[in-house]
């Protein structure tokens, strides 16, 4: 196992991962006879050195050249060149990457992704894959499939593994790249490898990108959502002796700009209704009628939120603040035009270090260790509804002093309608911002044994260790709503309180302090958060995983042609977090120290057993899987692979985020395990003397407790689901002559819920007439009542019987059980499950549930395909530059957001064409490239997060990027 001078990149790759199905090769022209035949790139896909064709799994892989030549620039890219792969961002700082539909659809600190991602083998429970962009690759593996016996945890769907491009020992080489385009785009990259002698190389590479904004703010008159983003990678290689051989690896990536961490807000206004079953219906009334949003098409869905129908604009028209919808001018349109009150602020780091030992014990035998440390924070600010309010806070100037104590109190507090918000600013404008962020650390330490003998049997066996904490240091950790109108109604509430009147938040008899911690009365929102205000939302779940795993794979050769594969895992995940209620109105009485674990007896007998206020769950599970691989050898092909595999997955369960205050039990405290177990076959082929590769691959899984969240109370809450997947993915590349390469791309997909019962927060009451959905006036939670009793309530109220405003009472459940007393019984209805059910007319309930089976698992599009089409001319001019012209054409079908799969929840089929051509001298290493990527500057839709009651149920859409051209100069040494 000697190192080879030239190639330290793939000798080095320490603790790999499981299988592969080429995608990413080169084709490589031959003799005189100007036939070009094709070559399949090198991975380690099962933690040793192949040919991705030679690998019985579906993986596509790509070198640095493929890389460059596919306009493949970070993660979200991957799912022009991948069949069956879908990438969008999500509403918290993160990212949904899926294969075959199976991705991360949980929200939840103790989560985990579905995709894994490593880079260099390591798992990276928290990392930068949608910020940064690749450089200094050697290559990019994306596995599809269930990889848990080698790759390590949560690998259900696949992983995505990069290789970053390691020392050359006894050569020094560089490279640079500058790239100019439009939005005044500048990228720079390089590269530097030196050697110190024959046996320690060091290679040092960067990466800069800088560009102004997609985004128009309209308020501040700036182009928002740009980029300025750096990275650096240090590696030092090292061989002291022929049997052992290393390198330690550092990489700090940095992001500090005005990127947009959720998209504009889509909704379809639900008005305040006047008037129910001909009875009018008084103001008082009017304000818990609105949902807010309604669910319809994002075609549709190009209107503002009702804002009386939130939690801040729904308390500020009761504090007297506002007097009814702050949002009433049209909504602007374009999906890349906003009107946010502040320019957005996003910001993110990772260290990550990683040290590779290798030793050959003995000819046949390699022992491995891979280390690694990771850190990683992000924050972002924004805007939440990044529209510009119409009508202002209201101003009571004119009325004199001591005709009104309330509005003397509410003069007092805010002079012209101004509220000083110690977060915001000052401002007579109703604003939300929800700054959300995490940091993370983490350590992995893995051990491998792997052998190479020349017999029939050979084995790979392990053993890995995960310490990761998040959440646990920072004021920027968790997810922040923060309002001045809700720091207007605290205001109110304690003024009121410190002059012996009564509370302006209902239920809460005491006085809660605010976060001054900033009282320069600027609008730098991040420098003046505590962490601890009362006058703001704050969900934050510090959190622990110790993962302990023992693995190993056998491989038995029946046949010189027919090898069997058995492998198996055993993982042990310990979770631990802390239970942190939410404290926004929580008086300083009630809990001194908000960020304090609160005990939670009930909950905690369940878990652990131990009354601490820290929620510990433990999973355990042998996973593995099982098959065969065949080469014939068949006279109409040159190199043929067949093989068929049974794979057992398993990803680790969790804990949900706190509690509300205001309801102990509004969902369950933690979510289940997956489990998936996964049927594939496959073909992989090269033929027509090595002009053409077709490789085949067909799958069926049976998925049980796949984890979705969905957002209640203002938290992602997960809950579990089965479903049933099965797909064909086809990747075809043709040579048909030397200057010609053709690749074609299919991905065919079906998805499917078993046995899904559930409701939806956009349409409660399933469309049944009987009931209606109505205001928490507690929480702007939503609730159902039955239409009878909710027309007899306002029939008492317009009769004089009851005050305005008695609707309130209905879904903080004042009337349930008086139902004798107005006349009225038990409404009856059918669930979803055809279940028949009874509720009192004047109780609430959550909602009458829909039957989901046979609705497809969100971001899984029935279809995806990439074809592409690349022209050589070589020896231009009989000199050593050649031109090359490639255009890439790309199409995903339809597919849901959500399991509910209404219309709301539709993201459309789309389409993206690339173009490139570019100018090379092999000779000098000097090349020019001019490139376009989204030639027709389709504005794509690729996700969308739908938010809860209390924010109105609005979505987030988050897009692809614009039209994108430019000129990239290279030139290595």
């Amino acid at each position: 196992m000697n190192l080879s001078r030239k190639a330290l990149t793939v000798c080095l790759l320490g603790s790999v991962s499981i299988s592969s199905l080429g995608a990413g090769l080169s084709a490589q022209a031959q003799d005189s006879d100007s036939v070009r035949t094709l070559q399949s790139v090198v991975v380690t896909t099962q933690k040793a050195q192949e040919s991705v064709q030679d690998v019985p799994i579906a993986v596509s892989a790509f070198d640095d050249e493929a890389i460059e030549r596919l306009q493949l620039t970070g993660g979200p890219d991957l799912t022009k060149a991948v069949p069956n792969v879908s990438f969008t961002k999500g509403q918290f700082t993160g990212f949904n990457l899926k294969i075959r539909g199976i991705g991360v659809d949980v929200v939840a600190t103790s989560g985990d992704a579905g995709v894994g991602i490593h880079q260099n083998d390591v798992p990276l429970q928290s990392n930068r894959l949608f910020e940064s962009e690749f450089f200094d690759t050697e290559r990019v593996e994306v596995l599809r499939g269930p990889q848990g016996t080698l790759y390590g945890r949560n690998a259900t769907g696949g992983v995505f593994n990069l290789i970053t491009a390691k020392p050359v020992f006894g050569e020094y080489q560089a490279d640079a790249a500058l790239t100019y385009g439009n939005y005044n785009t500048i990228k720079a990259k390089g590269m530097a490898n030196i050697p110190f002698g024959d046996r320690v190389a060091l290679r040092v590479a960067g990466s800069l990108t800088q560009r102004d904004g997609y985004v128009e703010n309209l308020v501040t008159g700036n182009d928002v959502d740009d980029r300025d983003l750096w990275s650096v990678r240090a590696t030092l290689g090292f061989e002291p002796t022929e049997s052992f051989r290393g390198w330690l690896l550092y990489e700090h990536f940095e992001e500090e700009d005005a990127r947009l961490r959720s998209g504009k807000q889509l909704c379809k206004k639900d008005p305040l209704d006047t008037n129910f079953a001909g009875i009018p219906i008084a103001f008082e009334d009017q304000i818990y009628t609105s949902q807010g949003c309604l669910s319809a098409p994002f075609s549709e869905s190009r209107d503002t939120v009702n804002s009386v129908a939130t939690l801040a604009g729904g308390l500020a028209v009761r504090a007297g603040l506002l007097n009814g919808d702050a949002f009433t001018a049209p909504a602007i349109q374009d999906l890349r035009t906003i009107a946010a009150g502040f320019d957005p602020f996003y910001q993110a780091e990772q260290d990550l270090w990683t040290l590779n030992l290798s030793w050959d014990v003995t000819d046949t035998l390699e022992f491995t260790s891979l280390t690694s440390r990771n850190e990683t924070s992000v924050i972002s600010v924004e805007d939440v509804s990044k529209v510009e309010p119409t009508i202002t806070f209201n101003d009571f100037s004119s009325i004199p002093p001591g005709i009104n104590p309330s509005i003397d109190l509410y003069n007092a507090l805010f002079p012209g309608g101004v509220v000083n918000d110690p977060q915001i600013g000052p401002s007579n404008l109703y604003t939300v911002a929800d700054p959300s962020g995490a940091t993370s650390e983490a350590f992995t330490q893995e051990l491998r044994l792997q052998s190479d003998f020349d017999g029939p049997f050979n084995f790979n066996v392990g053993a890995i260790y995960m310490d990761y904490e998040a959440g646990n240091s920072d004021v920027i950790d968790g997810y922040y709503f923060v309002s001045n109108a809700l720091t207007g109604l605290l205001q109110l509430h304690n003024a009121s309180l410190a002059q012996g009147g009564p509370p302006a938040i209902p239920g809460v008899p005491f006085p809660a302090s605010l976060d001054t911690s900033n009282v320069d009365g600027d609008t730098n929102i991040l420098n003046s958060l505590n962490g601890l205000g009362r006058n703001y939302f704050r969900t934050v779940s510090p959190y622990e995983l110790q993962s302990t795993a023992l693995f190993g794979e056998t491989y038995y050769d029946l046949t010189d042609d027919l090898t069997f594969t058995l492998g198996l895992r055993y993982t042990k995940d310990e979770k631990s977090q802390k239970n942190i209620p939410t404290y926004l109105f929580t008086p300083d009485a009630v809990r001194p120290d908000p960020t304090a674990p609160v005990p939670s007896p009930a909950t905690e007998a369940e878990l652990d057993g131990t009354v601490d206020g820290i929620f510990e769950v433990e999973f355990e599970e042998v996973t593995g899987r099982a098959g065969v691989d065949w080469s014939p050898n068949f006279s109409f092909t040159d190199d043929t692979l067949l093989y068929g595999f049974y794979s057992r997955g398993y990803k680790g369960g969790g804990i949900n985020p706190p509690q509300p205050a205001e309801n102990a039990n509004a969902f369950p405290n933690t979510f289940e395990p997956e489990f998936i177990n996964a049927y594939e076959v496959g073909t992989k082929n090269l033929f027509a003397e090595g002009t053409q590769q077709l490789n085949l691959t067909g799958f069926y899984y049976d998925y049980t407790d796949y984890q979705i969240t969905q957002v209640i109370n203002r938290a992602s809450v997960n809950f579990n689901v089965d479903a049933e997947l099965y797909g064909l993915e086809v990747e075809y590349l043709w040579s048909p002559a030397d200057n010609w390469l053709l690749t074609a791309n299919l991905g065919l997909l079906e998805t499917e819920l078993v046995d899904v019962f559930a409701i939806d927060v956009l349409d409660r009451t399933a469309s049944n007439p009987d009931f209606v959905v109505i205001k928490n006036a507690a929480n702007y939670s939503n609730c159902v009542v039955s239409a009878q009793g909710y027309a007899t309530v306002l029939g008492a109220i317009a009769a004089g019987q009851l005050a305005p405003g008695s609707t309130a009472g209905l879904c903080l459940g004042n009337f349930a059980g008086q139902e004798a007393a107005f006349g009225l019984g038990n409404v009856s209805y059918m669930d979803g499950d055809g279940a028949t059910r009874a509720v009192g007319a004047l109780t609430p309930f959550d909602g009458v549930n829909k039957d989901l089976r046979g609705n497809n698992l969100p971001g899984a599009p029935d279809t995806t395909l990439n074809l592409a089409a690349e022209y050589t001319w070589s020896a231009l001019g009989n000199s050593d530059w050649k031109l090359t012209v490639r255009g890439d054409y790309y199409y995903q079908a339809d597919s849901f957001s959500r399991i509910w799969n209404v219309g709301r929840d539709q993201i459309d089929s789309w389409e993206n064409f690339n173009l490139s051509l570019v100018l090379a001298n092999t000779e000098s290493g000097l090349q020019i490239e001019a490139f376009a990527k989204n030639l027709f500057d389709e504005e794509v839709i690729t996700g969308a997060y739908l938010q809860d009651d209390s924010p109105g149920l609005y979505s987030n859409a988050f897009l692809t990027e614009p039209a994108l051209y430019g000129v990239t100069i290279s030139k290595s040494w």
